[in-house]
This record gives structure tokens, C-alpha cells and sequence, in this order.
């Protein structure tokens, strides 16, 4: 495997299950077996694209704990996501190469991310929009134009156009999905509550009336 394809799959896989956490387009389809399968591949393409540049696992832990702490404070809301900080915390120390890396590289590419981040989180809080769309369509475009440059980290910047590529993808499905079908998907919080069994003491209840 490349390691900038590496790199792209781990974008992609990480939110494909961010999404089947909270989108109601792929959380109808989130079983316990697929989501084992997508977090095991997560951390196998993370792993993989890790050992090749150090600087990877480095930026997305420090990047992620800045975004949590300034940004998004739900940013961090699962096990998975809290194991993920362990697994890069280890991946830095393990792949650590003092020869090869770059501060300079690491503090523009982290500032970057940052304010992209912050700027997601505060301008398109929904979880999908044709807004929201555009805004992703904007932010790859200046990332593909930021790796024409060697001031960004190359395989960092490749996992988050990998990442909002995926994003528009599903959003735009989602957008088509609502405008095609007169019952848009509800939120998967309010599938769960309608679809819960009824209680034994309503049933009986019901029985009596």
C-alpha cells in the first residue's frame, strides 16, 4: 500500500464513522460487525501511514486535542475517538526520527488545521447543508493548492481532503435523499425513541382498556 493512499483511506474511514455515529444517511446502516470492521481499518491505514511519516500521528493528536479544548468539545465524544488520542500519543513516540522532523512544518500545518477546524465548527454546526457543502468544496480546493507547497505537512493534508471529500460525498447524497423522498431520514436519536418497545405497563394498560 502507498503511503499517501494509506493516508487517504484512514481520511475517508474516519468519517465514514463519524458519520455512521450521528448521520441519519449512514446510521441506518451501522450493525456493531461493521462498525468493529471500519474502526479495525481505521487504525490499521492510521497505523500504516504512521510508520511512514512520523509527523502524521503528531499533528492529528496535538491538532485534536487543540480542536476539543478551542473549537468542538463533542469533538472527542466517543471510546473510539478517546483510544484514537492514545493510539497517535503511542504512534509519536514509537515513529519519533529527531533527523526528520520538521517544527516549522508541524506548527503551519497544526494553525491550518486549526482554523479550518474553527471555522467548520462555528459557521456549519448542522450536520449536513448545501452550505455546508460549499464551504467543504472550498477548503479541499485550498488544500489541494496548499500541497503544491512544501509549508504543509503532504500526508496530513492528504487525510483531511481525503476526509471532506468523503464529507461532501455523503452530504450531497443526504441533500438528494431529503429532496427525493417526501419523509426525509429522521436523526437516529428520534428513530431509536419511536421504534422502542412499548412498556409491559403501557401494554397492560392497553390490554385493560
Amino acid at each position: 500500500m502507498n503511503i499517501t493512499f494509506g493516508a487517504a483511506v484512514f481520511g475517508a474511514l474516519l468519517k465514514v464513522y463519524d458519520d455512521m455515529e450521528d448521520n441519519p444517511v449512514l446510521a441506518q446502516y451501522n450493525t456493531p460487525q461493521l462498525m468493529e470492521i471500519v474502526k479495525t481499518l481505521i487504525i490499521a491505514s492510521f497505523t500504516y501511514a504512521s510508520i511512514y511519516d512520523m509527523n502524521l500521528p503528531l499533528i492529528i493528536f496535538i491538532f485534536n486535542y487543540l480542536h476539543y479544548a478551542i473549537s468542538d468539545n463533542t469533538a472527542l465524544s466517543t471510546y473510539f475517538y478517546h483510544g484514537g488520542m492514545i493510539v497517535a500519543f503511542l504512534l509519536s513516540i514509537i515513529t519519533f526520527d529527531i533527523s526528520t522532523i520538521s517544527v516549522v512544518t508541524i506548527i503551519i500545518t497544526i494553525l491550518i488545521c486549526i482554523m479550518v477546524g474553527y471555522m467548520d465548527n462555528k459557521l456549519c454546526p448542522e450536520e449536513y447543508s448545501w452550505k455546508k457543502i460549499i464551504f467543504r468544496t472550498i477548503y479541499s480546493i485550498g488544500i489541494i493548492v496548499l500541497l503544491q507547497f512544501s509549508v504543509v505537512d503532504y500526508h496530513t493534508m492528504i487525510t483531511y481532503l481525503s476526509h471532506f471529500m468523503t464529507s461532501i460525498l455523503i452530504m450531497t447524497y443526504a441533500q438528494y435523499n431529503e429532496t427525493k423522498s417526501p419523509h426525509p431520514l429522521k436523526e437516529p436519536k428520534e428513530q431509536v425513541s419511536q421504534e422502542a418497545p412499548i412498556s409491559e405497563e403501557k401494554e397492560v394498560r392497553l390490554q385493560v382498556e
